[in-house]
């Protein structure tokens, strides 16, 4: 962990620094083999660029820095949700608050910068008078679904919507999770699922997701279709148990 983080808002000058930032963290994945973001958001100057440049611009955008001054990690935190899930989400899109492109500079991976920025975040929703700190991540990345779980987030939703800015292609978005701000790194398992009931189900629901072909074939397939059909079963039955746990509510 990193002690006396600077967390400020950027300014259009700091454009640069929160692209490099991202395009580390792009790096990485596409090293992963995870098509979540571009190759590069620096080398994309269309509307992703426009639209950090907007959301900079609007005060949403942040920088990380350590006492040196040096950028660690760039976030935006809003009080929209993306239009296009707001949709699935309990209590309304207007009962939380959204974190956005989280990205933490790799060469101080693991020192928890990401645990003290989701903490930071929910002390902010928790000044807007709203109940939830949530995200929207990548249906297809069970790894940082995993690591949101172990931060307290619990998944309320899976959607899907298409990618305007490529027809008839499907956004890899949609999984979404939210625990109630203002709370440190827990283990959630422990806390709301005193007997492990709902972990299981939802590591059962991973490893049946993980048997689907892949790339999946171009027409319906009867065994993808049966595999996602068990996974929702078991996701939806955790759930359940969390939200009896009271994790989380539905009105």
């Amino acid at each position: 962990m990193i002690s006396d983080l600077q967390i400020t808002q950027a300014q259009d000058h700091d454009l640069p620094d929160v692209l490099a930032v991202l395009d580390d963290a792009a790096g990485w994945l596409q090293g992963q083999g995870i098509d979540q973001w571009p190759t590069s958001f620096s080398r994309d100057a269309t509307w992703r660029t426009d639209r950090i440049r907007a959301y900079i611009r609007q005060g949403l955008t942040y920088l990380v820095k350590d006492q040196d001054g040096t950028v660690l990690a760039t976030f935006t935190l809003t009080a929209g949700a993306d239009p296009q899930f707001a949709h699935g989400w309990p209590d309304g899109p207007d009962a939380g608050g959204y974190v956005f492109r989280m990205a933490v500079h790799r060469s101080v991976a693991g020192r928890k910068i990401g645990s003290q920025i989701l903490d930071w975040a929910g002390r902010e929703v928790g000044k807007w008078g709203r109940k939830w700190l949530r995200v929207d991540i990548h249906r297809h990345n069970p790894e940082l679904q995993r690591y949101y779980e172990r931060h307290g987030f619990v998944k309320v939703a899976e959607v899907t919507a298409p990618d305007l800015s490529t027809p008839g292609r499907i956004r890899g978005s949609g999984t979404l999770m939210q625990r109630p701000a203002e709370i440190g790194e827990v283990d959630v398992t422990n806390r709301y699922d005193s007997h492990g009931t709902a972990a299981a189900l939802i590591e059962a629901a991973t490893m049946i997701m993980q048997l689907r072909n892949n790339p999946p074939p171009p027409v319906d397939n009867p065994w993808n279709t049966a595999l996602e059909q068990a996974a929702r079963l078991l996701e939806t039955e955790a759930s359940r148990i969390k939200q009896a746990g009271g994790m989380y509510h539905r009105t």
